[in-house]
């Protein structure tokens, strides 16, 4: 049997073990705490650089698609106002094709060189045809008596084959102011005659010499339209290269503005030129006056 003095070791020794097991075991746990501490901070810390990292590449990437997407407005842009200048060019072209001597000539404007004239001779008060007023067809330079004849019961008058050239209408009756008035003779005739009882002379105002002069007018204008129409594609062409090159935004608005007057097609070459100029103003930044780099 084991006395009592060596049971009494065996125990000591027994708790020594246990006691030191112990104390291993906490300063383990202790150990594993502090690492898994530290290896929290560490992953952490790390995903906090990625997330930052990764907000950054995708900032960046916007960026990205917003520069491309206002550059392509710009592209498109130049191609609605280069397009727009371009049927400018076409209408100027076109204006200024007709060439001002055929259009003179032309059977449009052409008038036939003998003519039938015909009118009336009304009383001023009642309206009634005068009958036997004498009608002269005089040479507007000579007074050379080119026709004549008398109206007929009603009032009527008609000189068949006049040459068509500015001649002076001679009116005379007893008992009526006699009338003179500058005709060109017409197939449509002329307005009617008012005789008004008395005696003397009324002139009244007809038509001019210079008659002519009308239709030249026209086609100067016409011409110095086709002019400016061409000029002002040209600007357009200018305003397409400026937008190209990205410079100066208010100077390339100005140029597209005067390239509107083109008028190309009437309306389908400025409305392209103004859609242009809005989408300018939507990627204006792209400009280097503006907020280009």
């Amino acid at each position: 049997m084991m006395d009592d003095e060596e049971m009494d070791e065996k125990l000591v020794a027994l708790r020594a073990r246990v006691q030191s097991k112990l104390e291993s075991s906490e300063a383990a746990k202790v150990s594993r705490q502090i690492a898994a501490d530290e290896e929290l901070v560490v992953e952490a810390h790390e995903l906090d650089e990625a997330v930052e990292k990764a907000t950054v590449r995708f900032q960046s990437k916007l960026d990205e698609l917003d520069q491309s997407d206002k550059s392509r407005l710009l592209t498109l842009a130049a191609s609605l106002i280069l397009v727009g200048s371009i049927l400018g060019m076409a209408s100027g072209a076109l204006i200024l094709n007709g060439n001002p001597d055929d259009l003179l000539s032309s059977t449009l404007f052409e008038r036939a060189e003998y003519v039938d004239v015909s009118g009336i001779a009304i009383e001023a008060e009642q309206g009634n045809g005068v009958e036997n007023v004498t009608v002269q067809l005089l040479n507007i330079d000579t007074d050379e008596v080119i026709a004549e004849m008398e109206t007929d019961e009603n009032g009527y008058f008609r000189f068949q084959e006049i040459q068509s050239k500015v001649l002076t209408l001679h009116v005379e009756a007893e008992g009526y102011v006699t009338v003179e008035r500058d005709i060109i003779p017409d197939e449509a005739g002329v307005k009617p005659i008012t005789m008004t009882p008395g005696d003397g002379l009324r002139v009244e105002e007809g038509v001019k010499n210079d008659e002519g002069w009308r239709l030249e007018s026209a086609v100067g204008l016409s011409t110095a339209v086709g002019v400016f129409t061409i000029l002002t594609a040209f600007i357009g062409f200018q305003a397409a290269v400026e937008v190209r090159r990205a410079k100066h935004y208010r100077r390339t608005q100005y140029l597209a503005g005067f390239a509107l007057f083109s008028r190309g097609l009437i309306i389908f070459g400025p409305l392209m030129i103004l859609v242009g100029m809005i989408m300018l103003s939507i990627s204006k930044d792209q400009f280097d006056d503006v907020g280009g780099d």
